[in-house]
């Protein structure tokens, strides 16, 4: 009974927190679209007025906002499982940081949502698996099966 009631618990857990990362992946996308666009005024800004800005600054800047582009491009030209691992190929921990303090909690109703879920709940009860494999082990040694 209680093994069926952790099982239960880790495949709710499992599939909990899956089925929420299409939602952090989706905020994570509007973050790096906000950051584009600041740091294209801020270019903008500093082109328009000389000497505001030093030439190696607004280049670093330029070439940010230009990766911010692509990488927001590539996760919301992919679908499914191939977003996430476009989300984690395009990954900047400041963003995320940032998208996290601000992250709203969403399950997306959604087939991509669904796909999560599934893959958490299976992740979860392969988790509580492993888990209990070693009392289980203890268990047949205990009472001798081999």
């Amino acid at each position: 009974m209680i093994r069926s009631l952790f099982d239960g618990l880790c495949a709710a857990v499992g599939a909990l927190a899956f089925s929420l990362l299409p939602s952090f992946v989706q905020q994570y996308l509007a973050g790096l679209a906000t950051c584009r666009s600041e740091l294209l005024r801020i270019v903008t800004e500093a082109r328009a007025q000389p000497g505001a800005m030093s030439p190696e600054f607004l280049a670093h800047t330029g070439a940010r906002a230009d990766w911010c582009a692509a990488a927001a491009e590539a996760i919301d030209r992919s679908d499914g499982f191939l977003r996430l691992f476009a989300f984690f190929r395009h990954f900047d921990p400041e963003i995320a940081r940032t998208t996290l303090g601000v992250f709203r909690p969403a399950v997306q109703l959604t087939l991509d949502g669904l796909y999560f879920f599934l893959a958490g709940l299976i992740l979860g009860l392969l988790v509580s698996g492993f888990l209990s494999l070693p009392f289980r082990l203890f268990r047949r040694r205990r009472h001798g099966y081999y």
